[in-house]
């Protein structure tokens, strides 16, 4: 997988339960802010806009009980009393009168107790207001009902304007500390799972690090250390009785292959029984030799290894193989790799590879070995694995479905993974529509 997406996965809300819960409580954060700034509005601005609109419907309801007791002319008349004595705005344009405080009296007024907030330039004050107005209907005319809210107006405007830059900022700093706790608690989780990698790639002695005092993260890595050290143990044991059979059988076995070679001069059809046996007692020695590499026991010959004559070499030595398979072995040069190393066991590495090649890639297939100074790959066209099989190659006795057709014990490539660990090298392993392919890498600190 690339880099960018392995990155992009690790912070994809859709792959993570720790950035859903992140932006859930985002969410839950906004939703609640928005709520508090909505009440806030209503228990301060708002109640100074409803007793506008009650004093207003007051208004209205005496303006028509006047209006329905008097006649034209003694209504207007208290009306004028009305707007002298109060701050509220009364003006009026009918047949008969006409009151008018405003340069010009605005259209499309609704009928109270509905209002409309518009700007008005005042004669009288030479100046621009905010008036929240309504029309009154009565049987004399309309009547124009005005207050002057401009302060209620600007602390509305002002009140908007500094929730919005509250919520901004809210939401920036949630978000902020959201990204910092996800970020936190997700490389805490990976370094969970890249210890699984390890474990689950055979690396048994891999362990999490976890303070004895610590959060439920500590806690859960204590737990699955304690579960990898009897993973461990139980391994260890089972490989140490298989190693004792094979160590215990071989001395036995040894004897009864020079007990059959005397026999065989008198009884030459017991050549099979011969080869049979020293199937088993090979087998037997690569099991011991594989524990003794995973465990650094073995003795390695180190010296420098130009690994183009061990090419060269190999392929001399399975060009047969390949031709009664009607393979086609190709070597692919672009620079030699040298490597300080056990030269012997560089080439069983190398060998085992093109062993299996040649084994399982089918009749007529051809193999390319490609070199340069930092890797060899050893590809075939022939059908390959799965991917959930590709996992389990480098384990021991382990045999894919076509593989049990031939004759082995499943221990090649796990030796060839146990070669490559000594020589601080990566065995990478990929299978596809086009093949099989199995490279040996320098790694990083080679």
């Amino acid at each position: 997988m690339p880099v960018n997406d392995s990155i992009w996965r690790q912070f994809d809300p859709r792959n993570s339960s720790v950035w859903r819960l992140t932006l859930g409580f985002a969410v839950i954060m906004a939703v609640m802010l928005a709520l508090t700034v909505v009440l806030i509005y209503q228990l301060l601005l708002g109640e100074q806009s409803r007793q506008v609109e009650r004093r207003l419907a007051a208004e209205q309801v005496r303006i028509e009980g006047l209006a329905s007791e008097f006649s034209a002319d003694s209504f207007f008349a208290q009306l004028e009393v009305f707007r002298s004595e109060g701050d509220l705005l009364i003006f009026w344009q009918s047949e008969s009168e006409q009151s008018q405080q405003l340069s010009f009296l605005p259209e499309n007024i609704p009928t109270l107790p509905r209002t409309v907030v518009f700007p008005v330039l005042d004669a009288q004050r030479g100046q621009i207001r905010l008036l929240t107005t309504g029309i009154v209907q009565t049987q004399h005319g309309d009547i124009v009902l005005a207050t002057a809210t401009e302060h209620l107006q600007r602390l509305i405007v002002e009140f908007k304007t500094i929730a919005l830059w509250a919520c901004l900022i809210s939401l920036l700093l949630t978000g902020v500390f959201g990204y910092i706790f996800a970020r936190r608690h997700l490389r805490r989780v990976h370094y969970f799972n890249n210890t699984a990698e390890q474990v689950q790639n055979g690396d048994l002695s891999a362990r999490i690090k976890h303070h004895q005092k610590g959060d439920e993260f500590d806690r859960l890595g204590a737990h699955i250390n304690t579960m990898l050290d009897a993973l461990e143990e139980n391994f260890a044991l089972v490989q140490g009785i298989t190693d004792n059979i094979a160590h215990d059988l071989k001395t036995p076995l040894t004897r009864l292959r020079l007990n059959l070679e005397q026999q065989a001069l008198r009884h030459p059809e017991m050549g099979v029984d011969i080869e049979q046996l020293d199937t088993i007692i090979n087998t037997f020695d690569a099991m011991l030799k594989l524990t003794r590499l995973e465990h650094g026991k073995f003795p390695m010959a180190m010296q420098q290894v130009d690994c183009q004559l061990l090419l060269t070499d190999l392929i001399e030595m399975l060009q047969p193989s390949a031709e009664q398979q009607q393979q086609t072995i190709k070597l692919d040069s672009h620079g030699v790799m040298h490597l300080q190393g056990d030269k012997n066991l560089l080439f069983q590495a190398l060998f085992n590879l093109l062993d299996n090649a040649i084994k399982y890639a089918g009749i007529g297939a051809s193999i390319v070995i490609y070199s340069d100074p930092r890797s060899i790959t050893i590809s075939d066209s022939g059908k390959g694995v799965s991917q959930e099989q590709l996992t389990q190659l480098t384990k021991r006795f382990y045999r894919a479905d076509p593989a049990r057709q031939y004759e082995g014990f499943g221990l090649g490539l796990a030796t060839v993974q146990a070669i490559c660990s000594r020589h601080q090298l990566q065995l990478n392993l990929h299978s596809d529509s086009d093949g099989f392919s199995a490279s040996i890498l320098l790694s990083d600190s080679a």
